[in-house]
C-alpha cells in the first residue's frame, strides 16, 4: 500500500469520525418536550435587523436535519395578542416553505378557536397542538399540519406575535418542542421521540448572509426618491414628493400574511417630510377579528441597513373626520410638535442618527375583499429607467400612503396657514 492510498485512507476515517461527532454535536438537545429553544427578537430592539415591526416580537428555533425523517411537534397556549402565526423556512433561500395563522388553529379542547369572530363570548380552547412535517411524511389525520419541503436541511422555525398584550410571549409559556421521527407503515405514520438538533444561532447567520444582501437589494429604493421640485407657480418653495413602491420580498425571511410598501428618504438638516393615507379598518378585538379590511397596520421608521427605530401602529394613529392619517416626521422640536399637536396630526421623531432612512407600512392580513391590496402594486426591479408608474397610489388610491418634504420653515409657514383655516370653521 503506497502513501498515497494510506493517506486518502486515513482522510476518509477522520472525515467518518468527524461527521460522527458533528451529527452528535448537531443532535444534543432534550428527548423530552422543550421550551428553552426559542431565540427572541423583540421588534423595539433597535439591534434587530432585516425592518422588523416595532410592536412585533419574533421567537426562532434554527436546526440541521440530519435526520431526513425527523418532524416537530409544537404544543403550547395561545397567546394574548392581536396576531399570532408559525411560518417554517429553508435558510437555502430564507423563503418560507408555508405558514398556520392563529384563527386556522385547531384547539386540543375542540372548542371555538379563540382568533374567530365571538360576539357570544362562548368559551374557548386555550392550548394548540402544531405539526411541523416532512412533505412525504405529512399525515392527514393529525390537525394543525404545517407541512416543508423533504431536502430542507437547514431550517428555521418563526413564531410571530403583533400587537401583544401583558409581556413579550402574551401571557404565556413558550411553547414546547419535541423531536419525532416518521416512520410509515401502510396504513398511518408511527411517531417516535427522538433529541431535538442543537439550536443554531440565526442571529449570526442572517447578520453573515442575509443582511448583506437584503441592504443591497433595498438599495434600489433610493433611486426611486423623486429629485424634481412640485410645479409651484408664483413661489420659489422647494417641496418634493414621496413616492412609495413595492418590493419583492422573497429570501427576506418574510411572513406570508404581510405586505410592505417603503419609501427611501435621505434626509437634509432641518427638513420635515408630512405623510398622508387613508386608514384601512382593522381589528381592535374579538367583535371584529376577521371582519375588516386589515387585521393591523403599522407605519415604521427604519434605516438603510434594516434597523427599526420608530413606528405608529393602527389604535395609536390619530385620524381626521375623514378617516385619513396624518404624520409628521421629523427631528424632535418643541415648536415643531406644538404644531403637529394643534393641528391634530401624529408627529414621529427621526430618532436615529442616519440620514439615509426607510418607511415601511405593513397590512396584515388584508380581506380578499378589501379595495387596496398592495399585491396590486407591480415591484421595482433593476434595470427600471421609470419607477413612477409603478407607484403605489396610482393602484391603491388613498390608501396608499403619499408625502411630501420641506423644510421646516417652510412647514411652519404654510402649516400656520391651514391652522387658521381650521380654526375659522
Amino acid at each position: 500500500m503506497n502513501k498515497l492510498t494510506k493517506f486518502f485512507i486515513g482522510l476518509t476515517l477522520l472525515l467518518i469520525i468527524g461527521w460522527f461527532f458533528l451529527v452528535r454535536y448537531l443532535n444534543a438537545g432534550s428527548i423530552e418536550p422543550d421550551n428553552t429553544v426559542w431565540e427572541s427578537y423583540i421588534g423595539r430592539d433597535t439591534t434587530v435587523g432585516i425592518l422588523p415591526d416595532a410592536y412585533a416580537n419574533y421567537f426562532t428555533y434554527t436546526v440541521a436535519r440530519t435526520n431526513k425523517n425527523i418532524g416537530f411537534k409544537i404544543s403550547g397556549e395561545f397567546p394574548d395578542t392581536r396576531y399570532f402565526s408559525f411560518n417554517v423556512y429553508s435558510l437555502g433561500d430564507n423563503t418560507t416553505q408555508g405558514s398556520i395563522v392563529d384563527f386556522e388553529i385547531q384547539t386540543d379542547s375542540g372548542k371555538p378557536n379563540p382568533f374567530l369572530e365571538n360576539k357570544d363570548s362562548v368559551e374557548v380552547g386555550d392550548r394548540y397542538t402544531v405539526y411541523l412535517l416532512p412533505s412525504k411524511k405529512t399525515d392527514k389525520s393529525l390537525p394543525n399540519v404545517l407541512p416543508f419541503k423533504d431536502d430542507v436541511r437547514l431550517m428555521t422555525m418563526v413564531i410571530r406575535l403583533y400587537d401583544y398584550n401583558k409581556d413579550d410571549f402574551g401571557g404565556v409559556e413558550f411553547p414546547t418542542v419535541q423531536a419525532i421521527t416518521l416512520d410509515q407503515n401502510s396504513e398511518e405514520i408511527e411517531m417516535t421521540s427522538t433529541r431535538l438538533p442543537t439550536g443554531l444561532n440565526l442571529r449570526g447567520i442572517v447578520r453573515k448572509f442575509s443582511l448583506p444582501k437584503m441592504v443591497d437589494r433595498l438599495s434600489l429604493l433610493y433611486e426611486t426618491e423623486n429629485t424634481i421640485a412640485l410645479d409651484r407657480p408664483n413661489s420659489n418653495k422647494q417641496h418634493y414628493t414621496l413616492p412609495f413602491h413595492a418590493i419583492n420580498t422573497k429570501g427576506f425571511i418574510e411572513n406570508n400574511d404581510n405586505r410592505y410598501l417603503l419609501a427611501a428618504i435621505t434626509k437634509k438638516e432641518e427638513e420635515v417630510f408630512i405623510f398622508k393615507f387613508k386608514s384601512p379598518s382593522f381589528t381592535n378585538g374579538p367583535q371584529n377579528i376577521n371582519q375588516t379590511d386589515v387585521r393591523y397596520w403599522s407605519f415604521n421608521l427604519g434605516n438603510s441597513a434594516t434597523y427599526n427605530f420608530n413606528a405608529i401602529k393602527d389604535e395609536d394613529a390619530i385620524l381626521d373626520k375623514n378617516g385619513y392619517v396624518n404624520i409628521v416626521l421629523a427631528s424632535k422640536d418643541t415648536e415643531l410638535e406644538q404644531r403637529v399637536k394643534d393641528l391634530g396630526y401624529n408627529f414621529l421623531e427621526w430618532n436615529m442618527p442616519w440620514e439615509k432612512g426607510l418607511i415601511l407600512i405593513r397590512h396584515m392580513l388584508a380581506n380578499p375583499n378589501f379595495e387596496a391590496q398592495i399585491d396590486k402594486v407591480p415591484p421595482i426591479a433593476k434595470g427600471m429607467a421609470d419607477f413612477s408608474s409603478t407607484e403605489a397610489q396610482h393602484i391603491m388610491g388613498d390608501y396608499a400612503p403619499q408625502g411630501l418634504r420641506m423644510s421646516k420653515e417652510d412647514f411652519l409657514f404654510e402649516y400656520s396657514l391651514q391652522l387658521e383655516k381650521i380654526e375659522l370653521k
